[in-house]
C-alpha cells in the first residue's frame, strides 16, 4: 500500500463511508444510517445534504425520507472501466472467450486485499452462470482467488485471506502456478464450475483473473484442458506490457 504523508480529510472519508453504507444498505433512513456508522445526526445529516446537491444519492418520496444510490455512481463507475487500461483492453477478450466457450466469463481484479469483479460477458446459455459487476470473491475458495494466491508468497496468502485455515495446501498452489489455471467445483455456489487463469505483470505480480463459469451438468471435465488452453491464451495477451 502506498502511504501519503498529507493530512487526510475527515469530512470526505465520511462521506465515501456514507457513499457505501447507503449502497449496502438501501434505501435507509437517517436513524438507520447513524446507527450503521456510528455518527452524530447532525454530522450526517450535512452529510447527505451534500451528497444530495451533488448528485450521488437521492431521497424516497418517505417521511422522513430514505435515502438511496443516484445513477451517478453508475456513471462514474463505467468511465473508470472504459479509460483504465487492463478493463478497457480485457473487454474484447472476455467477449471472444464467452463466444468460443458459450459459458459466462469475467474479469476479476486484484485491489490489495478485495477480489472484485469488474467485467461480465454473459453466457449464452438461457442456464448459466449470474454474476454482478462489484461482487468480491473469496479468496480461499473461489477459483479466481485460487489463481490469484498462487503468484503469492505462503505469508502474501496468508495477509490476503480472512479464514487462513480454508487455504490449499502449499503444494496445490505450486501446482496451479505451474499448468496456469485453477479449479473451483461448487466451492462458492453449489451446482457452479468455474476456471480462472491470472494476469500477471512484467514482475510476475498478479493483478487480476479471468474466469469462466457455468453449470456442472454442462462444465465437464473432459472440456477441462480445451477451457484452460483458452484460459492461458487470452491472460498471456492480456499480461503483455503490464508493470
Amino acid at each position: 500500500m502506498i502511504q501519503i504523508a498529507v493530512k487526510t480529510l475527515g469530512t470526505l472519508a465520511r462521506g465515501l463511508r456514507v457513499i457505501e453504507t447507503i449502497a449496502a444498505c438501501q434505501p435507509i433512513g437517517l436513524s438507520a444510517l447513524c446507527q450503521e456508522l456510528g455518527e452524530d445526526k447532525s454530522a450526517l445529516q450535512r452529510t447527505l445534504a451534500t451528497l444530495h446537491e451533488s448528485g450521488w444519492i437521492r431521497p424516497l418520496p418517505d417521511s422522513p425520507p430514505r435515502w438511496e444510490l443516484s445513477t451517478k455512481p453508475l456513471i462514474v463507475a463505467g468511465h473508470a472501466l472504459d479509460t483504465s487500461s487492463l478493463p478497457a483492453r480485457a473487454r474484447p477478450v472476455l467477449a471472444a472467450l464467452r463466444d468460443e466457450t458459450g459459458e459466462t466469463v469475467h474479469l476479476a481484479l486484484l485491489d490489495e486485499a478485495t477480489i472484485v469483479v469488474v467485467d461480465v460477458a454473459e453466457g449464452r446459455h438461457l442456464v448459466r452462470t449470474a454474476l454482478r459487476i462489484g461482487q468480491t470473491h473469496p479468496p480461499e475458495t473461489s477459483a479466481a482467488g485460487r489463481a490469484l494466491l498462487a503468484h503469492l508468497s505462503p505469508a502474501q496468502r496468508t495477509a490476503l485471506c480472512e479464514v487462513p485455515g480454508a487455504l490449499l495446501d502449499p503444494a496445490e498452489y505450486e501446482r496451479i502456478r505451474a499448468r496456469g489455471w485453477s479449479l473451483c467445483e461448487g466451492a462458492v455456489q453449489e451446482g457452479s464450475t468455474s476456471l480462472a487463469a491470472a494476469v500477471t505483470d512484467a514482475g510476475g505480480r498478479p493483478r487480476a483473473a479471468i474466469v469462466v463459469s457455468g453449470p456442472d451438468s454442462r462444465l465437464t471435465p473432459d472440456q477441462y484442458a480445451g477451457i484452460a488452453e483458452l484460459l492461458r491464451d487470452a491472460v498471456t495477451r492480456l499480461g503483455e506490457g503490464l508493470r
